[in-house]
């Protein structure tokens, strides 16, 4: 880009922002909620971001005012203040004759605000443009590369990145940054991901090595020393910083709990009663398999479907009885009203998450396997995949316009744009008529008929669907699924990717039935994919009953195991558990965010793979590194 391009590069810049804020819509209690309270980090950093822009604004050149107001949109970024950061490039706009080196700066802080709202697709056109001048500069283009790597999933080239920069990095605090921008890719990746990564080099190879030590340290605390003793031993070159080595150490014993006295709250009678049944045997599954507790905890069960009683009695009663950490309730209408507090006495692991989603109570943790976090899943793959034209065909239901309104305001939000969309009844198995209409079949078989009245004759033609589809986003249930795929091919769309959540997937290993899944891309529990644990066993031994309700199960081990885990999440922005129902981390809001693993069906099984996704443009040694 030359420089004279700055002024049409910000017009540019300033409608894909402008465009990015109406997209997700939010809803009325969002738009209103007050904002998050600032913690003590954040207003340290807001502080220092105002110096300099008072640095920038008492400058004698716009050099020396660009380098200021760019230091401040960074710190911005870090402090979480993006729409404060925005507001710093509306300063550039009408600068004149940028020379090369601002130019790029100004474009490095651009990427920085795109990657920090998640915006893979402007992030990477922005990035692209890039030509780096000074050698800080060269260090900060190869960290958005490495940050974008993150962002769309692609963590071994992000950590190849990291690893290469950190040979060029020589502030001490840089480089300890740098080392938890490492740790955070590895801890991104799925424990069965991270097992089978290979590398022939010998500095990333001792860092996979150390995040399979410390994620089995997850699982005993007490021999966290010993383990990394051992580490040591075989990698006793290894560059890793020792100042971060120490912290990673301190933070993971530090957010260790101690004695823990649970209180959980479910519905044992009524409608929910079967769920809740199915989460409490996961949890007391969990509790009896726990080799991480130095002690046991104590753990009461409380029942929510007395009507008589409120959640605030139960709390306070389950605090008369000594507890210190809640797990529950279930109910959206209870946790709705504690998004409202200001702050809970002891801690709540809520089973479920709130409307809104712009939670402020301290002690509220929200935890869920909401479906609408899937499809946001599938939207993020498809855009690292450059699929930016998709399709939605779905259920004619609450749950399937849900699915349809969180997967096309994420895509969108990324970069893509949804071309069609079509549901279907619920109450049958004939679905051509809905796919004709998504496919743009009928206008096609209009034209023939037409062509056929003008030549007064038949033909042989077949109806043309239309070509402009990247992909196609599926909301079904297995039984649907299983009509629908085969529907897909007959209506000459069997070369188009088609994607899903793990409602396409009951579960139970039955080739035949699933044969006309195969090739269905979607997401599902660890729990689901790779079941070969042995509280899988345990499940399957003691509650064949329940088969329907296994993700539950997995549910109920992980809101117990979040329980220890849940302080190491918040107090660190690199952590990640991975457990039976994803890789979960915490938002700024306490939501667990958790990610699915890919599989697709062959053979009528359902298999896991990592998908291919596109990186930035690698060099030939980043390349090779995985």
């Amino acid at each position: 880009m030359k420089p004279y391009t700055l002024k049409l590069f910000l017009f540019l810049l300033f409608i894909a922002l402008s465009a990015c804020d109406n997209l997700p819509t939010k809803s009325d209690d969002e738009v209103t909620a007050p904002s998050k309270p600032v913690s003590e980090k954040q207003a340290t950093l807001t502080e220092e971001a105002e110096r300099l822009i008072s640095l920038a604004e008492d400058s004698d050149t716009d050099a020396e005012q660009l380098k200021y107001r760019s230091q401040a949109i960074s710190v911005y970024i870090q402090a979480n203040e993006i729409d404060r950061a925005k507001q710093q490039l509306a300063f550039f706009k009408d600068k004149s004759d940028p020379t090369a080196t601002d130019l790029a700066q100004l474009q490095i802080v651009t990427a920085k605000i795109a990657l920090a709202e998640k915006n893979s697709t402007q992030a990477n056109q922005i990035i692209s443009e890039i030509k780096p001048v000074s050698r800080e500069q060269q260090i900060q283009f190869y960290e958005l590369k490495a940050d974008y790597d993150y962002l769309i999933g692609n963590y071994m080239f992000a950590i190849d990145r990291r690893v290469q920069l950190s040979n060029y990095i020589v502030d001490a605090e840089a480089k300890n940054k740098n080392n938890k921008k490492i740790w955070a890719a590895l801890s991104g990746m799925p424990t069965i991901q991270l097992n089978n990564q290979q590398t022939n080099k010998p500095t990333i190879e001792g860092w996979l090595d150390l995040a399979k030590v410390m994620r089995n340290a997850q699982q005993n605390i007490s021999q966290l020393e010993d383990t990394l003793l051992d580490w040591a031993t075989r990698y006793p070159t290894h560059p890793v910083d020792d100042t971060f080595l120490h912290e990673l150490i301190a933070n993971y014993q530090s957010d260790t709990p101690g004695a823990k006295h649970i209180a959980v709250f479910l519905p044992m009678q009524g409608n929910t009663s079967a769920v809740a049944a199915t989460i409490k045997n996961g949890l007391l599954s969990a509790y009896y398999q726990d080799s991480t507790s130095a002690e046991k905890p104590t753990i009461n069960f409380y029942d929510t479907s007395n009507d008589e009683l409120t959640f605030t009695q139960l709390y306070q009663q389950a605090i008369d009885d000594g507890a210190t950490n809640v797990i529950g309730p279930i109910d959206k209408i209870v946790i709705n009203r504690l998004t409202q507090e200001r702050e809970l006495d002891i801690p709540v692991l809520s089973l479920n998450y709130s409307e809104n989603t712009l939670n402020h109570t301290d002690n509220l943790y929200q935890f869920g396997l909401a479906p609408e976090d899937e499809a946001r899943q599938v939207a993020e793959l498809a855009i690292a995949q450059e699929k930016f034209r998709a399709a939605v065909f779905y259920a004619d239901s609450e749950w399937g316009n849900r699915l349809n309104q969180a997967f096309t305001q994420h895509y969108e939000y990324l970069g893509g744009k949804v071309l069609t969309h079509k549901d279907y009844a619920t109450n049958t198995n004939d679905y051509r008529r809905p796919i004709r209409q998504l496919l743009n079949l009928d206008q096609s078989s209009i034209r023939i008929r037409k062509v056929e009245n003008t030549i007064s004759r038949n033909t042989q033609s077949t109806p043309y669907r239309r070509q402009d589809i990247d992909m196609i986003f599926l909301a079904a249930t297995h039984h649907s699924a299983r009509s629908i795929m085969p529907a897909f091919k007959f209506h000459h769309a069997g070369d188009i990717p088609v994607y899903s959540t793990s409602h396409v997937y009951s579960g139970k290993v039955d080739r035949e039935l699933n044969r006309d899944l195969n090739g269905i891309i979607f997401c599902d529990l660890p729990w689901v994919l790779q079941n070969n644990s042995p509280l899988a066993k345990t499940f399957s031994q003691n509650w064949p009953h329940q088969e329907n309700y296994t993700r539950l199960f997995a549910f109920g081990i992980d809101a117990y195991h979040l329980i220890y885990n849940i302080d190491y999440l918040e107090n660190n922005d690199y952590a990640s558990y991975d457990g039976q129902t994803g890789n979960m981390q915490l938002d700024d809001y306490n939501r667990i965010i958790r990610k699915s693993l890919w599989a697709t069906f062959k053979n009528g099984r359902a298999v896991y793979f990592e998908p291919v996704i596109n990186p930035q443009e690698n060099d030939s040694e980043t390349k090779n590194s995985n």
